[in-house]
């Protein structure tokens, strides 16, 4: 298993990516959360370890400023 904490930096980027993932990676599991007024945002995302680099390979691609852990 392969686990991902992604936080991006506004609730556009938050939605973009939640969306993404949701159409783009449908076997992963994501749990979001955000709060607007702190403008705090975090997606938390496991995968199998075969869609590990593919997933990462998207993230670098699409979103590299998307700090990560």
């Amino acid at each position: 298993m392969a686990y991902l904490t992604l936080r991006p930096s506004d609730r556009r980027e938050f939605d973009s990516m939640l969306g993404e993932l949701a159409s783009q990676f449908p076997s992963v599991h994501v749990e979001a959360s955000h709060n607007d007024s702190w403008a705090s945002y975090r997606l938390d995302v496991t995968c199998d370890a075969s869609w590990e680099r593919d997933l990462i390979a998207w993230i670098e691609g699409q979103h590299a400023s998307c700090p990560r852990t």
